[in-house]
């Protein structure tokens, strides 16, 4: 190739290189956050498009190679452009396909593990859980080599033996904390309470006035007021009712059909049948209210108008709280919210889903009650860990290809060497071999704490036992490689997202989750008494 041909590909494999180095940074954010489904919806496109690119710049190298020996007879620029990104989306098209496919095709066995992988991985990152034998360092999982442990965990835990006896006994426990982080926590659900306690004092005000619930509110406020709502909880991802995304509609009109009843062919731009949902629901408040006063004796104070089983039964509804719970019109103090409400519907909530996660194996297979989980905790423990390894893969090889050009324009430049390049493939592979061998003699906090060991073991043990040993060793030193080059190389690539690109999202947003304090003092409710 000439010069010119090699600076445009050191260019465009530089300008490759910083995307992918900052992405990979990005993926053990991932793993060392809370991502939801949309957030790894977004890191897969990425994933994938790179991973597309980087097989479009080998196509681009090989193509101008061609040029260069052909001469006039080789690949016109337009030929060139359209094989690149035949390449590109051929790629992206194929990843997403081997992604659905291991997803889909793991065992029932492998789905059920995997809810417990992923519990574990979220209460580690909350600091809800300790491992015993893992490095005590003081917000382990926000350094680079505690990311890169989250990172490999879930293919070092699946391999762990009877993990799901291991951690039976804490998953209820688990369950109860992430149901109450879901819940915004006591202040959060709190929030709530009030919100749902001064409709119901107004209630009783025009009620102790007039001897009935006065439901004369105006319906295009209402109305009004839903979309604007609306409008609000698309714009906090960015969007729009023309600019959702097709793969977000459904998830949008399930999240607005908790609220509004719009019907299931209902667009996330149809405004028009969003306000006659809003009329609907109106109508049949009015109506509920007119029948359900009837049925409520006139002279009750607050306290008792509070406790009647048709307010109680609406202010279920408006809680979202299981039947039975029973809602008082106040509480001494946070402490008694706390015992007396949170605390008792989260449980109630964290019952039923351990009633899910602890089913039986065939319940997580194709057709099972639980398989839709099942599936769902399989993609969160396998999509990050292999969006990391194409990462990798990728960085690896541009950056050996990247060392090949470099070295090739220096002997393209000097004309003593410009016969001597028959070898010069060499140079990539040695010096990628000397780094591994020097991440393979390293250690860190991690890699030497004995749980990590075990993991590690484990992982190689469970192999088929008619496994060659030296894949085993390979494995082991594979994993080593991985936990040792990631904390090493995150501050880099990091420096490089924030930097240098000018810290690019790559659709992940993470937010603070601190922790608030579950006995925060709530005063009493004292109107209306």
């Amino acid at each position: 190739m000439r010069i010119k041909q090699i600076s445009t590909l050191i260019l465009l494999t530089s300008l490759y290189l910083c995307f992918e180095l900052a992405f990979n940074a990005r993926l053990l954010d991932v793993v060392g956050g809370m991502a939801d489904a949309d957030e790894l919806h977004h890191i897969e496109i990425f994933g994938r498009s790179l991973s597309g690119i980087a097989v479009a710049l080998v196509v681009l190298q090989i193509m101008l190679s061609r040029r260069t020996k052909l001469g006039v007879a080789g690949p016109s620029n337009t030929k060139i452009f359209v094989f690149c990104g035949i390449a590109a989306v051929l790629t992206y098209i194929a990843l997403q396909s081997l992604v659905n496919s291991v997803v889909e095709s793991r065992s029932p066995e492998f789905r059920k593990a995997s809810t417990s992988i992923v519990l574990v991985q979220r209460a580690l990152i909350d600091g809800q859980v300790e491992l015993d034998g893992l490095v005590d360092k003081p917000h382990l999982f926000g350094t680079p080599e505690g990311k890169a442990f989250l990172a490999l965990f879930p293919v070092l835990a699946i391999s762990v033996d009877r993990l799901e006896d291991k951690i039976h006994s804490a998953k209820f426990q688990l369950l109860v904390q992430r149901t109450g982080q879901e819940m915004g926590g006591v202040q959060g659900y709190y929030k709530h309470y009030v919100q749902a306690m001064n409709e119901t004092q107004a209630q009783w005000q025009k009620y102790r006035t007039h001897g009935n619930v006065d439901t004369a509110q105006n319906l295009e406020e209402q109305q009004d007021k839903a979309w604007s709502d609306y409008l609000v909880d698309l714009g906090k991802r960015g969007w729009t009712p023309t600019t959702v995304p097709a793969y977000a509609r459904g998830k949008v009109a399930a999240t607005v059909r908790q609220r509004i009843p719009v019907p299931h062919n209902w667009l996330p731009d149809d405004e028009v049948r969003f306000r006659e949902a809003v009329e609907v629901q109106f109508k049949r408040r009015v109506g509920a209210a007119k029948s359900g006063a009837k049925n409520i004796p006139l002279g009750l104070d607050y306290h008792a108008f509070v406790a009647h089983s048709e307010v109680q039964a609406e202010l279920r509804k408006q809680l979202k709280l299981p039947d039975g719970v029973v809602v008082a019109a106040s509480y001494k103090n946070g402490a008694a919210f706390d015992r007396e409400l949170f605390s008792l519907v989260r449980d109630k909530y964290a019952k039923q889903e351990f009633v899910r996660y602890d089913s039986s194996v065939s319940e997580f297979g194709l057709g099972g009650k639980q398989a839709a989980l099942g599936l769902s905790a399989a993609r969160a423990a396998l999509v990050p860990p292999m969006a990391l390894f194409f990462s990798l893969l990728g960085a690896i090889g541009h950056f050996a290809k990247l060392i090949f050009l470099i070295a090739k324009a220096i002997f393209q430049l000097i004309p003593a060497l410009r016969e001597r390049q028959k070898y010069l493939w060499l140079l990539p592979l040695c010096l990628l071999a000397v780094n591994w061998a020097i991440l393979s003699n390293l250690e860190n906090d991690v890699t030497q704490s004995r749980l990590y060991v075990y993991m590690v073991k484990q992982a190689q043990t469970k192999q088929e036992k008619d496994t060659d040993p030296l894949l085993r060793k390979v494995l082991g030193n594979a994993l080593h490689v991985v936990a040792i080059g990631q904390a090493y190389g995150y501050p880099i690539n990091e420096y490089i997202r924030t930097n240098v690109l000018g810290g690019i999202s790559y659709g992940y947003h993470p937010t603070d989750t601190a922790k608030e304090e579950s006995n925060a003092t709530i005063d009493a409710r004292k109107k209306g008494r």
